[in-house]
């Protein structure tokens, strides 16, 4: 069991280091995403714990998509999605402390937006990128 969980973890981890910046993005909207759903319905079930760790990680998640935020390349843009990451992270502190679902819709909606934003970007940098690669083997 214990050679497994290595395993997994290492696979997990080689994934991640090798994995293009965007897929890892679109990767951590999904587990945000995940997290939120599932502290959504570990509230209506009462699960004082299991809520408190689920929004946790989304919380994390989210924070951390403040962090690597990049003022210098696009201050405009950096700018609104700081303030919708400041928005959801209260939306899931008063979620989580409430014990009210309620405040979890917002925070979903914003992030399934964003991520199909992201991934439509993702996409259209991966087909250029193979364009270039294509063109330049020629």
């Amino acid at each position: 069991m214990q050679r497994a969980l290595f395993q997994r973890n290492e696979y997990q981890r080689v994934h991640v280091e090798t994995a293009n910046p965007g897929r890892v993005l679109l990767t951590l909207y999904q587990a945000a995403i995940r997290f939120v759903e599932l502290g959504k319905e570990q509230i209506i079930a009462g699960d004082f714990a299991g809520k408190g760790i689920s929004l946790g990680r989304a919380h994390d998640i989210i924070a951390e998509f403040i962090n690597a935020l990049d003022h210098k390349m696009s201050p405009a843009l950096c700018s609104n999605l700081e303030q919708i990451y400041i928005f959801m992270l209260d939306r899931i502190f008063m979620a989580n402390h409430q014990m009210n679902a309620d405040h979890l819709e917002p925070v979903l909606v914003y992030l399934n937006d964003l991520y199909i934003t992201w991934e439509q970007a993702v996409n259209e940098a991966n087909i250029e990128e193979a364009r270039k690669a294509t063109s330049a083997g020629m």
